[in-house]
C-alpha cells in the first residue's frame, strides 16, 4: 500500500469478491493456505463464474473463504504452466493480505512462502508494516499490518491472523491509461500518478531498489483498492505458454458497469449477472451486479 487518500465513488462501492490463482500442484497449495488458517469455502457464484472459462473448465480446483465480512474467496485451479517471476508480465500481480501480527506470521511462515523482503515499516508511517513473499505458483503476497490510525486512510481491521485482500496490484504499461480506465469504469475520481519505491518491481529488472516507478491508487469499497504500478517493459515470448499465477479478479456492485465497458453478459442465476470486462492490459474482471439492470 502506497501513501494517498481515499477517492469519493460516486455509484456505491465495488467489493473485491474472489480472486482465481492457477497453480502447479492444487494439493500443495491448499495446504498452504490452510497453513495460514484459511478454511474452505462452498460453491460460490464468484467461483464458479471464474471456473467457467473454457481454458479451466473440468481442471482441478479448490476455494477458500479469506474473510466473511467482506465476502472474499480465493480459488486456486491446477494448471500445467511455468512459475512466473514476480512482475514478469503485465497484469495482476500481487495481493496485499490484512494481518493481525506480521511478526509473528515471519516467525511461523509455512515452508511453502518465500520471504522476498522481511517485515518493515513503510517510509511514510510507523503504524503500517509490510512483509513480501512469493507463494507456490510464484504469487506475489504483500502481508500488512495497522497498527494504529493512520491520516487520510480508511483501512480496514483484521478478524483474524491472516485475513482478507484489500489492495490487488496491477501492473501496467501506460499507467495514464489505465487511470482513465479505471476511473471511468468505476465512476470515482482519477488519481495523479505519484513516484514510489516498489522494491520487488525493481529488483527483478536489475534496477537500484531506491528507484521510484510511478504509482496510483483507485479506490473500491471501503477499505479496499487497486493499486496501479507502472510496468517495467522485459522482452515477451509470445509463443510461450500461459504459466501459472493470477487468473482473473471478481468484483461485486450493485451496478452494472458503464455502458460500452462489459464486454460481454453473463446470466449466472435468476438474481445475478456478470459482465467480462476488457482492460487495457488483458487483466481478467468479472463484474458482478443484481440481474436485469444493463
Amino acid at each position: 500500500m502506497r501513501t494517498h487518500h481515499e477517492r469519493v465513488d460516486r455509484r456505491g462501492p465495488a467489493m473485491i469478491e474472489n480472486m482465481t490463482l492457477r497453480v502447479p500442484s492444487l494439493a500443495d497449495a491448499v495446504a498452504a493456505y490452510h497453513a495460514l488458517g484459511y478454511e474452505d469455502a462452498g460453491e460460490s457464484s464468484a467461483a464458479t463464474v471464474a471456473l467457467s472459462d473454457p481454458e479451466l473448465e473440468g481442471l482441478p480446483h479448490h476455494s477458500i473463504v479469506m474473510s466473511e465480512d467482506p465476502f472474499q474467496t480465493l480459488t486456486m485451479v491446477e494448471w500445467n504452466g511455468e512459475v512466473p517471476t514476480p512482475f514478469a508480465a503485465p497484469g495482476w500481480s500481487a495481493m496485499e493480505v490484512l494481518v493481525k501480527d506480521l511478526d509473528a506470521l515471519f516467525e511461523q511462515l509455512p515452508a511453502a512462502f518465500t520471504v522476498l523482503n522481511p517485515p518493515a515499516a513503510l517510509s511514510f508511517s510507523d503504524q503500517i508494516r509490510a512483509m513480501q513473499v512469493a507463494g507456490s505458483a510464484g504469487e506475489l503476497i504483500y502481508f500488512t499490518e495497522v497498527s494504529g490510525e493512520v491520516p487520510g486512510f480508511a483501512l480496514p481491521t483484521p478478524t483474524r491472523q491472516v485475513n482478507q485482500c484489500f489492495v490487488m496490484i496491477n501492473a501496467v504499461t501506460d499507467i495514464q491509461q489505465s487511470i482513465a480506465f479505471y476511473a471511468d469504469l468505476l465512476q470515482c475520481d482519477a488519481p495523479s500518478p505519484m513516484p514510489a519505491r516498489v522494491s520487488i518491481l525493481s529488483r527483478s529488472n536489475g534496477l537500484d531498489e531506491e528507484h521510484r516507478h510511478d504509482i496510483a491508487p483507485i479506490a473500491l469499497g471501503p477499505g479496499q483498492l487497486f493499486e496501479l504500478d507502472q510496468w517495467v517493459v522485459r522482452p515477451q515470448d509470445s509463443g510461450s505458454a500461459i504459466p501459472c499465477g493470477w487468473h482473473s479478479l471478481s468484483l461485486r456492485r450493485e451496478y452494472p458497469p458503464p455502458s460500452g465497458m462489459g464486454e460481454t453478459r453473463r446470466s449466472v442465476t435468476p438474481d445475478l449477472d456478470c459482465f467480462d470486462i476488457e482492460t487495457p492490459d488483458g487483466e481478467r474482471i468479472e463484474w458482478l451486479c443484481p440481474a436485469g439492470l444493463a
